[in-house]
């Protein structure tokens, strides 16, 4: 059993049933907890989320508390790991029209108390269509993975001439991940994915899938205007309809990780992304004294139970992490930010 938070401005205390699971300081980025130990199976759960908001902590409206979506997550003991997939296609640009060798990376986690035999199905397909309408399917041997123990298990997908993502033609696949236990499937994953391959080059410019292009674009705050900072899906697809219309094909997000919302909605309408992923680095922005320069280079805390926290991991180092583990898969994302005008140059 698992809690999912897409964001959470900010300085975020979760407890479960009284026992305090962990901490999340930034707002923009998702982060979770294995809540497992800590449910009541025979009666009510109390979740308890806690905001210290102190300001000034921004430049812009950040809105405060609970402002992006808050998943709970059951699976079986064996099931594909948080942001478990990672897809890639390192040879679409000579491969394209016919079939594509799709590598798919699947971290699979065993939190039983013995050793499992695990095979893993991917199927690709339309994304509006059903497994049915496969454009291609592998099935790997069957591993054993230790009791507690997660495992990468690789495969290579042979994708039967699949559409090629665009700004102008946005083809959504999805790459369903089945988790196989001696032979039964035991958890359903799925994964958007588009087609798509792009150069950046000094003389000729950027191109998308071998046509050179401009980036047609705008820098975009995450608030809803006067719906505020709420992560709305059909107030953000409005957005991006709209920067459409008027012939945008790029937003760079500013200055913080963009909602899921609106990575779907430019994976779904063919719009080019540059996630950023901090306003400043070490040292606050006019005068803001309480924005995320303060966590920037602290460690996490010993006894923080949040996924993904490694051993003398920083908070940038996190939610770096976490910002590219979310969108890794999403077409639309076609560079990352380090951060916006960094005082530190």
């Amino acid at each position: 059993v698992r809690i999912d938070f897409d964001g959470v401005y900010m300085n975020a205390t979760v407890w479960v049933n009284g026992h305090e699971v962990g901490t999340h300081p930034y707002g923009y980025t998702s982060f979770s907890f294995d809540i497992t130990d800590y449910v009541k199976y025979d009666g009510e759960n109390t979740i308890a989320v806690k905001v210290v908001n102190n300001t000034p902590s921004s430049r812009w409206y950040s809105g405060s508390g609970i402002y992006r979506d808050v998943d709970l997550t059951i699976t079986d003991d064996v099931h594909v790991d948080l942001n478990g997939t990672k897809v890639t296609t390192p040879n679409l640009e000579t491969e394209k029209g016919s079939t594509v060798n799709t590598n798919v990376t699947a971290t699979v986690a065993n939190d039983s108390d013995a050793a499992k035999s695990v095979a893993v199905r991917h199927t690709v397909f339309p994304k509006d269509g059903s497994a049915d309408q496969s454009i291609g399917t592998v099935t790997t041997n069957a591993q054993s993975i230790a009791a507690g123990a997660t495992a990468e298990i690789q495969a290579t997908v042979p994708v039967s001439n699949p559409e090629l993502w665009s700004v102008d033609d946005p083809s959504l696949y999805t790459v369903r991940t089945e988790v196989l236990v001696d032979g039964q499937v035991t958890d359903t994953y799925d994964t958007e994915y588009g087609f798509r391959y792009f150069n950046f080059d000094s003389n000729t410019g950027f191109s998308l899938n071998g046509e050179n292009m401009k980036l047609k674009g705008v820098c975009m705050h995450h608030d809803q205007g006067a719906l505020g900072s709420v992560a709305n899906d059909r107030s953000t697809e409005r957005q991006v309809e709209i920067l459409k219309m008027m012939g945008c094909n790029s937003i760079r997000v500013t200055h913080n990780p963009a909602s899921d919302e609106l990575i779907d909605a430019c994976n779904k309408h063919g719009i080019l992304v540059i996630d950023e992923a901090f306003d400043g680095w070490v040292a606050p922005k006019n005068s803001n004294s309480n924005d995320y320069s303060k966590w920037f280079n602290k460690k996490i805390e010993d006894g923080n139970e949040i996924m993904g926290a490694a051993e003398n991991m920083t908070w940038a180092q996190f939610d770096l992490t976490a910002m590219i583990e979310r969108g890794q898969n999403d077409p639309a994302i076609i560079m990352w930010s380090l951060g916006n005008e960094m005082r530190e140059g």
